[in-house]
C-alpha cells in the first residue's frame, strides 16, 4: 500500500488560524469572526444576537425525552436523548438553557458529553455558566450540580 502524505501550507494570513487548532482555545468575539472554519465545539460566552434566529432552548426537549426512563436508565441514555434531539434540531443551532444536562444524578462530565454530541451533529452553545482563568463553571461552589472545567482539557473554542 503506498503512503500518503499530506502538506499542509500556512500563507501569511492563515497562521493564526492554523495555530488556533490545538485544544481548548479561548478567543476574543473579533478574532472569532476572522475564522472562516471550525471544525469543534464552539462555545459562547454571551448570546449571539446576529444568529439569533438560530438559537434553541433545549432544556424542555432532552427533558421530554428523559422522562420516558427511569431515573436509574437516564444517566444510560442521556447522550442518546441529546443527539436525538440534536438531529431534530435544523442546520447548526446555537444552543441554550442546557441546566438539564448538569443533573447531579446523572454523574456524567457534561463537556465531554457535548463535544461527543457534536461528532454526530454541529452546533455550538451558550455556556450557562461563568469563565475564569481558562475554565468555564457552572453553578456556585457548595451545591451539588457545581463543576469546574479548564477549558484546555477538551476540544472546544470558548469565544469571550
Amino acid at each position: 500500500m503506498a503512503e500518503v502524505w499530506i502538506t499542509i501550507v500556512c500563507l501569511a494570513e492563515n497562521v493564526d488560524f492554523w495555530r488556533r487548532l490545538v485544544m481548548g482555545d479561548i478567543l476574543k468575539y473579533s478574532e472569532f469572526q476572522k475564522v472562516s472554519y471550525v471544525n469543534r465545539l464552539v462555545i459562547y460566552h454571551l448570546p449571539v444576537v446576529e444568529r439569533s434566529n438560530e438559537i434553541v432552548s433545549i432544556n424542555k426537549l432532552i427533558a421530554a425525552e428523559l422522562v420516558q426512563w427511569s431515573v436509574q436508565k437516564r444517566t444510560l441514555l442521556l447522550e442518546r436523548s441529546l443527539i436525538k434531539v440534536l438531529l431534530a434540531l435544523p442546520g447548526q443551532p446555537i444552543l441554550i438553557d442546557i441546566d438539564v444536562l448538569f443533573n447531579p444524578a446523572y454523574k456524567v462530565d457534561v463537556m465531554k458529553l457535548l463535544t461527543s454530541a457534536y461528532k454526530q451533529k454541529r452546533f455550538s452553545l451558550v455556556w450557562p455558566g461563568t469563565y475564569a482563568d481558562g475554565k468555564l463553571i457552572y453553578s456556585e461552589e457548595g451545591y451539588p450540580d457545581y463543576r469546574v472545567y479548564e477549558i484546555k482539557d477538551y476540544d472546544i473554542m470558548y469565544v469571550i
